[in-house]
């Protein structure tokens, strides 16, 4: 399901979410005290390693775009719908596979893939490790995840369980006064029954309740809302709750000496029994606001999801060659909607009154159901010295159905090809010069109930982005990126008689600079920064007010991190974060704008033992300077930006 929801009024907070502020930490696994992200990238384009992440991109984010949301989501490299979140009990963390990270990667997609990694097991040895945090703001935790084995090193058993108190709720991230409460249980059990065949399955439940509501604001004209006093501004009634739950197994099986296979089905399920949306419309310079309250009953995405994979690898002297075909698809049912609006009447944004919880009279649901399977060849062949080269096909075949209540179901197949080719050449001094272009199909949602057309299915999507650069490596242990993409989709949205159609095309295009490594003993960093703007293109846009700059995307960002190791104090080392965003349309018509802003998190850590137990305790403030602004995601409406906070951990690996 690809809804309203997820493209409008329930937008990814999407240039701010990858600040560390927003989303500083995933959660632990077994044996991660010394993890650190900055030391292990390879490139600034994202990286997530136990507890902590670098880059310009995470998993809800790339190059404007949301890979989860198209599909772009794989585990181990086999093909995963996406619909719940998955937690560190069962994976290891995130690779970002865009640019020169695609070159070698069969069935690369526009819009990046994220690649997460399963969690491994700690070679036959039991191994534990214990987190206690405290912050950002009133989130308090524990995590315990351990490695057992149940049979020397054939049979092991990762597992693990967090709870926490005052957590950030999935909706809205960290904010001063938005709490929720968060348990989690997973497990990611490995057989290697012999050194061809590795079995792998997961299973990962997570469960938020308590989940208080952050209001949006939508003022009445092209200006953004008045400041305002940071802090909770929601109903305490407003609770949500949401349930993830993550199924999979896998094989990976050695077949003769050139052929392997490759296996994995997967179910995700999103079940979100009770939400709520606290609206500010209508705002004025004043403040002055109408406030609505809408309540939500229960949405849910549900999908199964695999992949088949055969790999067959042939090497003769300098020449290797590797023929890849592949059979994937998705069965994914939804329901959403039905919701129920009340009228709370006039009240300031920065003051609102708390008033009674409505009686919400709720109707039936949407129900959604969309089926996408492909199959695929790729080949990709490599000579020493000379460069490596790779072309791929899939053919796809869709169908959705789309049932509101009261109105006919509508149904749309379709049956498109997509090709892709990349090249990596290399060049005089270990540089190396690469290029790729890329075709991708996506399904584009159904028309919400607002529309004049309620109840159609948008148009397939289909995608191609071109991508090259350079890769040059400073040492052994040090590199620059320097790349231009350019990535184009269709643009829809309402036109002026309130029909929910394509009106354009969005171009993405940019330039990518990375710089990760070690530049002197003790010293790493990883600096990205992307140099670009996401431009509306289409007849007579002016004519239905839309201006020709995407919302919520700013031209120019950069990620910049540091970590020294102090050299007389070696257990202890130092780090800085530095995000910055240039401004960025907060209207559709491009009036109105929502300033640059630079974000700055120092930090700490120090590594010790507890009875022999290696230790990390790990300190860092965020928002450093206070930075204020209103955020803004991929549509209009204002949410608070997290104001000064601070996150402590201790890590006991034993």
């Amino acid at each position: 399901m690809r809804t309203f929801m997820d493209r409008r009024i329930f937008a990814r907070l999407v240039w701010a979410a990858m600040l560390p502020l927003m989303a500083p930490f995933s959660r632990a696994m077994a044996q991660h005290a010394s993890d650190n992200p900055v030391v292990s990238a390879e490139d600034a384009f994202g990286l997530t390693v136990g507890l902590e992440s670098t880059g310009l991109y995470n998993p809800g984010l790339i190059r404007g775009f949301n890979p989860q949301a198209a599909g772009n989501a794989r585990i181990d490299g086999l093909y995963f719908d996406q619909q719940a979140p998955l937690s560190n009990r069962v994976i290891e963390g995130s690779t970002i596979r865009v640019g020169i990270s695609e070159i070698g990667y069969a069935f690369p997609a526009p819009t990046g893939i994220v690649d997460y990694d399963l969690r491994h097991a700690t070679g036959g040895k039991p191994a534990a490790t214990i987190i206690a945090e405290s912050g950002p703001f009133d989130d308090e935790s524990i995590s315990v995840d351990g490695s057992v084995p149940l049979y020397s090193k054939e049979l092991q058993l990762p597992i693990g369980m967090d709870f926490a108190t005052g957590a950030p709720p999935p909706s809205s991230g960290a904010n001063l006064g938005y709490t929720s409460k968060y348990a989690n249980l997973g497990a990611a059990p490995v057989w290697k029954p012999n050194a061809d065949v590795t079995v792998r399955v997961f299973a990962d439940w997570q469960d938020t309740t308590n989940a208080r509501t952050l209001p949006t604001v939508f003022t009445a004209g092209d200006y953004l809302p008045p400041r305002i006093d940071r802090g909770f501004l929601g109903q305490y009634w407003a609770l949500d709750r949401y349930r993830g739950e993550n199924f999979g197994a896998m094989i990976h099986a050695k077949l003769s000496s050139h052929w392997s296979l490759a296996t994995g089905i997967f179910r995700s399920v999103n079940d979100v029994p009770v939400s709520y949306a606290d609206l500010f419309v209508n705002t004025q310079p004043s403040g002055l606001a109408d406030h609505v309250l809408i309540g939500l009953p229960d949405q849910r995405t549900a999908s199964n999801s695999g992949e088949a994979r055969l790999t067959g690898a042939f090497s003769q002297g300098q020449w290797a060659q590797k023929v890849v075909l592949v059979a994937r698809g998705r069965d994914e049912q939804a329901r959403y909607g039905g919701s129920d609006a009340v009228d709370a009447g006039m009240t300031y944004i920065g003051a609102p009154a708390q008033i009674a919880a409505p009686d919400f009279v709720y109707t039936e649901r949407v129900y959604d159901h969309t089926q996408l399977w492909s199959t695929g060849a790729a080949y990709q062949v490599q000579r020493a010295g000379w460069g490596e080269f790779a072309v791929g096909a899939q053919k796809e075949f869709y169908d959705k159905s789309v049932l509101i209540p009261g109105s006919p179901e509508s149904h749309l197949t379709d049956d498109p090809g997509r090709m892709y080719g990349t090249a990596a050449v290399p060049l005089h001094g270990g540089a190396v010069l690469y290029s790729d272009y890329t075709q991708g199909f996506e399904d584009s949602g159904a028309v919400p109930t607002t529309a004049a057309n309620r109840g159609a299915i948008l148009p397939t999507t289909r995608t191609w982005q071109v991508d090259g650069g350079v890769r040059y490596p400073f040492a052994s242990n040090l590199s620059l990126i320097a790349g231009y993409f350019e990535l184009n989709r269709p643009y829809f949205n309402f036109d002026a008689n309130n029909v929910d159609r394509q009106l354009g095309d969005q171009r993405a295009s940019g330039l990518e600079l990375s710089l990760a490594g070690q530049v002197v003993s003790g010293l790493y960093v990883n600096v990205g920064a992307l140099i670009g703007h996401v431009e509306i293109t289409g007849s007579n846009l002016a004519a239905q007010g839309i201006g020709t700059a995407a919302v919520g995307q700013p031209h120019n960002m950069i990620l910049a991190n540091a970590v020294y190791t102090l050299p007389h104090l070696p257990a202890w080392s130092v780090d800085l974060s530095v995000a910055h965003f240039s401004s960025v349309p907060s209207a559709v018509d491009n009036v109105a704008y929502v300033p640059q802003v630079t974000i700055v998190n120092p930090g700490a850590r120090y590594q010790f033992k507890i009875a022999g137990a290696p230790a990390t305790l790990r300190a860092q403030l965020q928002n450093v300077f206070n930075a204020y602004i209103w955020n803004i995601g991929n549509s209009p409406g204002f949410l608070q930006f997290a104001p000064r906070t601070y996150l402590v951990y201790l890590t006991v690996d034993i």
